[in-house]
């Protein structure tokens, strides 16, 4: 089933994401891939960024990153998208976590490639630095 495939695959970037492999994510990404975040930036006011034309650099500079984790709490598939509802965490200079609560939305061309992508979150939770704890209330009861 392609949905299984599907899952795999957005499991698998996200694990290229943590370890800072760009060209394993890129392998899995097509040629006219777009990540769009559901948001006003935080810095810009842009509304609904998108990554630029060339998202190839920009990779490199989001995969440096060290220390990011992803904590996945549900995922669905089907034959043609993703959804995965998850906590993003990493340490900030002075070692003190980030922690995003998201849910991404990825889309697949008929190759099995992402081609699109929605990353769906509210930027002031990240500045926050919840505590772990706070953060799974939100996944209890």
């Amino acid at each position: 089933m392609d949905s299984d495939k599907n899952l795999r695959t957005a499991l698998e970037i996200l694990d290229d994401e943590v370890r800072g492999d760009v060209a394993a994510a890129l392998s899995k990404m097509s040629d006219d891939y777009t990540m769009t975040w559901m948001y006003s930036a935080p810095k810009t006011g842009t509304l609904f960024p998108r990554t630029k034309p060339d998202f190839r650099a920009e990779m490199k500079e989001v995969y440096k990153i060290e220390g990011r984790r992803y904590d996945v709490k549900n995922a669905v598939a089907s034959d043609t998208a993703v959804m995965v509802e998850m906590v993003e965490s990493y340490p900030d200079e002075d070692g003190k976590e980030f922690r995003t609560p998201l849910v991404i939305v990825l889309e697949f061309d008929a190759a099995g490639k992402i081609r699109k992508g929605r990353h769906y979150c509210d930027p002031n939770i990240s500045y926050l630095k919840l505590e772990k704890s706070q953060i799974d209330q939100a996944f209890s009861g």
